[in-house]
């Protein structure tokens, strides 16, 4: 009986073994449980990583609308002086600037022209012959104060720029426009 016994142990602990044996060569690749957490998690990092980037080139995108926006209004100020310095006088009337030309040919104006641009209008006020300094404003006022006249240009969207220049020569008393 002993010797059955350990006969009867033996065959349990060889077969518990190769039960073990045979359950751990059976399992070589990974359960579904076990994908579904890895998929999982790899989408919730990407998720979160499209959020980040997204932000990122939203703020971005805003950022190069607001140095292109301040490059193109710096340079309709720029225009602007440059016409009001090679003038012989200026004038401020009816939310425009009359320059006087020096060759004695007439005279130009800038001015808000069709609601959202700023132009030059060679020869009269309505003249067909434009140039173009600022595209896509909202606003434009000149207001004179004494010796200094004052452009405010509003872009839209919060954006609202101003300058003052000085006014060198004014136009006399016997000019005629």
């Amino acid at each position: 009986m002993e010797k059955y016994m350990e006969m009867s142990r033996w065959i349990n602990m060889n077969s518990t073994g190769e039960i073990i044996k045979n359950k751990m060569k059976c399992r070589k690749g990974f359960t579904i449980i076990e994908m579904l957490l890895v998929v999982a998690l790899v989408a919730s990092i990407t998720i979160v990583q499209i959020r980040v980037i997204s932000k990122y080139m939203k703020l971005h995108r805003e950022e190069i609308d607001y140095s292109r926006e301040l490059f193109y209004v710096n340079e309709a100020f720029m225009i602007i002086g440059h016409q009001v310095k090679e003038a012989k006088y200026i004038d401020i009337k009816n939310n425009m600037i009359i320059l006087k030309r020096y060759d004695g040919e007439g005279y130009d104006y800038i001015k808000k022209h069709k609601g959202d641009s700023i132009v030059i209008s060679y020869g009269s006020s309505n003249s067909p012959t434009l140039n173009n300094i600022l595209k896509g404003i909202k606003d434009f006022k000149v207001e004179k104060n004494g010796k200094v006249f004052y452009i405010s240009i509003d872009m839209g969207k919060g954006s609202f720029y101003k300058k003052c220049f000085a006014v060198e020569r004014e136009r006399l008393e016997g000019d005629l426009y």
